[in-house]
C-alpha cells in the first residue's frame, strides 16, 4: 500500500509578497495562502520555498540568499562573493530540508562570472552558518530542488542549457559527514519523486522517452519511448 503523500507547501511571488499554499490529496477547490511574507524592500527574489511550519520563507536573489520570519524579522542573510553585476543566465535556488534544520542553495558562479565553479551550499536554517559546501563540475543556469518525502535526502537538477542536465542526490545527518551522489548521465532531466519515495522520474533532455529510477542507485526499472504516449 502506497502511503499518503503529506502536504505540500508551495511557495508563489505576487504583487511583491510571498504567499504559500498547502497543497494536499484532501484540499479540493480555489487555494487561498496559508501565510503571506514580506520580502525586502528592492531586492530582485529568484527563488523561494516556505517551510513546512509556514513560520519562514527563505529566497535567493541573483547575489544572495535571505531568511525571514513570518512577521518579517530577518532571520539571517548570505551574500554571494564577489559580488556579480551578470543579469541574466543564471538564477539561484534553494531548499528547506524535511526537517527545517538545514536550508540548501544552489550558486550557479560560474555563469554569475565569480571565477569559479557551481556550488550547493547547506546553511543551518536558524543562524545560516554554512555546514558544508560542494563545489560542482556544471555550469548551470538554474537548477530544481527536491526533497525526498520518506529519508529526507534533496535531489539536485541542474540546468546546463543545451548541454543537458546533471542530477545530484545529497544528505546531511545530524551526527554523520554530508555525502553527495553524482548521477552517471548528463542527458536526463528530474521529474519528480513518487510518494512513496522508492522511484524518481526522468525525461530524456531531447524528450524521445520517460524513465523510472530507484531511490538511492538510481538503476533504470522500465522506460517509455515517447511514442508510447500516441
Amino acid at each position: 500500500m502506497i502511503p499518503e503523500a503529506p502536504p505540500k507547501v508551495i511557495t508563489r511571488l505576487r504583487d511583491g509578497r510571498f504567499h504559500a499554499y498547502v497543497v494536499g490529496v484532501s484540499v479540493y477547490g480555489t487555494l487561498e495562502p496559508a501565510a503571506v511574507f514580506q520580502p525586502g524592500d528592492g531586492e530582485e527574489v529568484v527563488a523561494s520555498v516556505v517551510g513546512q511550519d509556514l513560520e519562514r520563507v527563505v529566497y535567493t536573489t541573483l547575489n544572495g540568499v535571505v531568511c525571514l520570519t513570518r512577521a518579517g524579522d530577518l532571520m539571517w542573510a548570505a551574500g554571494f562573493e564577489p559580488h556579480s553585476d551578470v543579469r541574466h543566465g543564471h538564477r539561484p535556488g534553494c531548499a528547506l530540508s524535511m526537517d527545517g534544520r538545514t536550508v540548501w542553495v544552489y550558486r550557479p558562479d560560474a555563469m554569475a562570472g565569480r571565477g569559479g565553479g557551481d556550488q550547493w551550499v547547506v546553511h543551518d536554517a536558524d543562524s545560516g552558518v554554512v555546514l558544508c559546501r560542494r563545489e560542482l563540475e556544471t555550469v548551470g543556469h538554474g537548477a530544481f530542488h527536491h526533497v525526498h518525502p520518506v529519508d529526507g535526502s534533496i535531489y539536485l537538477d541542474i540546468g546546463e542549457g543545451q548541454d543537458g542536465s546533471v542530477i545530484l542526490r545529497g544528505t546531511v545527518g545530524a551526527d554523520s559527514e554530508p555525502e553527495f551522489v553524482t548521477y552517471p548521465w548528463q542527458d536526463r532531466c528530474l521529474i519528480d519523486l513518487a510518494p512513496s519515495g522508492h522511484q524518481f522520474m526522468t525525461v530524456d533532455h531531447g524528450q524521445t522517452d520517460v524513465a523510472f529510477h530507484d531511490h538511492l542507485d538510481g538503476d533504470v526499472l522500465f522506460t517509455l519511448p515517447v511514442e508510447a504516449f500516441g
